[in-house]
């Protein structure tokens, strides 16, 4: 069950990254439709990562000498990540909910004093909940599984980032 939940944040992550890396790249009046094409942008790249992630999760299982202690570790290490895991999602999605009060002075105080500040320690919570998850860890399946996918998570937002800055370029150039 907390791999289920931590692969379910990390789509949620993806979505949010999609939107975020998307946010003032586009003169577009009416963005709507923008930032639900960048959303899901984000998603699929989650997707693409949980599954190099599940990939690599099954070869190491299969090359495993104790399937069943490897198991237990992963699981015992995911209930650990998402004692800092969903916090920070509880956070993020409460003042995004925030953000429908119909306010302009409120969504404009969410994002500058929660969701920005949020955003800046996205990568340091996940680089301590990773840790965090496989500190008590037993197999060095484990704590190895748990580096390659923080490091997949971290590139997420990268690429994203750099595919955006691509499509910005190519709409300015058409512009120009």
């Amino acid at each position: 069950m907390s791999l289920l939940l931590l692969y379910v944040l990390a789509l949620l992550d993806g979505l949010l990254c999609g939107a975020r890396v998307a946010m003032g790249r586009s003169a577009v009046i009416r963005k709507r439709a923008y930032y639900v094409h960048a959303q899901i942008k984000g998603l699929v790249g989650a997707q693409i990562v949980s599954t190099i992630a599940l990939c690599a999760l099954f070869l190491v299982s299969i090359e495993s000498a104790h399937r069943l202690a490897l198991r237990a570790d992963l699981e015992a290490a995911a209930g650990r990540m998402l004692w800092v895991f969903l916090p920070y999602a509880a956070l993020v999605l409460g003042n995004i909910v925030l953000r429908l009060v119909p306010s302009t002075d409120i969504r404009s105080a969410t994002s500058v004093m929660m969701l920005g500040p949020l955003t800046a320690i996205r990568p340091l919570v996940m680089i301590a909940g990773v840790l965090y998850g496989i500190s008590k860890s037993a197999l060095w399946e484990t704590r190895a599984l748990g580096l390659f996918i923080l490091a997949l998570m971290l590139s997420l937002e990268l690429a994203l980032n750099f595919l955006a800055a691509r499509q910005q370029a190519r709409e300015l150039n058409a512009l120009l």
